[in-house]
């Protein structure tokens, strides 16, 4: 099966208020202790900077599948059409690159799905290879796996490290993921009965496991046991609904973020599956996607894309709140709460 095939199936200071100054403002009275809150006109994510185009040299791409954010942001990209990876400073700055075409030792064949643990190791599910490779924090290859040596990996995508060092792969053309312990030995398979053709994976602080079930149009969350927890999603293009999803991540609130691949968009959920918000629509200008694939999400709100076909990585953050985040009463007077400006 070609690659192309599997892609596309705190307490704030207290003001006095101007007349002036609340006019600039939509106000709304709740019906509670007469508290007042402002209406946001602000996006949920906005644009922050893209990097690569279509090539093979340096910070240039051919259809670049994973990617993972790092120690210090620095920001790792599963180049797959070009049989390698590439690594970026944070704010994408080229530092190096590692990998060539080939079934050797630090060789590739359509790598797609990378990850990176807290000592700075790289883990490369190497696709078309049928393996994963582990890699030094330099690039230097440390060893390879290819699963269970009953039924091995076939056309292995996602790739994710939780704790412990386990290492959880989406088995993609084998319907399920199988989980390793740090150094490449099988330990369990989760999904069988369940999944079809997965490719994106991710995995919380706690153990639960996150899966982009493709074929299925949907995402399928499991607990550290393996054992079914959470499914949201159907096949369309409405809020909540996939078509091919293909990268997962979540973030340290648990928001679950989705590559909703061939709807050219990026799907935000809440912990339980509710749908927040959406952004991205089809084209090549800046937010825009053609087929994004791995996401990734990293400190200071960040969200980092792969946008697959315009062979390049965007990179989204959530807004600074506004100084003034809502207004209550008290003692008669208006208090007005701020937030901290994110460094």
């Amino acid at each position: 099966m070609s690659l192309s095939k599997v892609i596309n199936h705190g307490e704030g200071e207290k003001h006095s208020l101007s007349k002036a100054l609340l006019k600039s403002f939509s106000l709304v009275t709740a019906t509670a202790i007469g508290c007042i809150s402002i209406a946001s006109s602000a996006t949920a994510v906005e644009f922050y900077f893209a990097f690569g185009s279509r090539g093979s040299g340096d910070s240039q791409f051919n259809n670049p599948f994973g990617i993972a954010v790092g120690g210090g942001g620095k920001i790792y990209v599963a180049d797959t059409a070009n049989n390698r990876v590439q690594v970026f400073d944070s704010h994408g700055g080229f530092l190096s690159t590692f990998g060539s075409s080939g079934a050797g030792d630090g060789q590739f064949d359509s790598p797609s799905g990378i990850a990176v643990d807290g000592g700075g190791n790289i883990y490369v599910a190497d696709t078309a290879n049928n393996r994963v490779q582990v890699f030094d924090s330099n690039g230097g290859f440390l060893s390879a796996f290819d699963g269970d040596a009953a039924d091995s990996l076939y056309w292995p995508y996602g790739i994710a490290v939780g704790s412990g060092g386990k290492i959880y792969v989406a088995d993609t053309l084998n319907s399920r993921v199988q989980v390793f312990n740090s150094v490449g030995g099988f330990l369990s398979t989760v999904g069988d009965a369940d999944l079809s053709m997965p490719q994106g994976i991710a995995v919380d602080s706690a153990g639960n496991i996150y899966v982009a079930d493709t074929a299925n149009n949907s995402v399928q969350v499991f607990n550290s046991l393996g054992n079914p927890w959470l499914t949201f999603g159907s096949s369309g293009t409405g809020n909540g609904e996939f078509f091919s999803p293909t990268g997962i991540a979540v973030d340290s609130d648990g928001k679950i973020y989705v590559a909703d691949t061939n709807n050219n968009r990026v799907q935000v959920f809440n912990p339980n599956g509710g749908f927040l918000y959406a952004f991205g629509s089809s084209g090549s200008g800046n937010g825009q996607f053609n087929r994004p694939s791995g996401i990734a999400v990293g400190g200071g709100g960040n969200i980092y894309v792969a946008d697959t076909f315009n062979n390049r990585v965007q990179v989204f953050r959530t807004p600074e709140p506004s100084g003034i985040i809502g207004l209550g009463i008290l003692g008669g007077g208006l208090v007005v709460r701020r937030l901290a400006k994110r460094g």
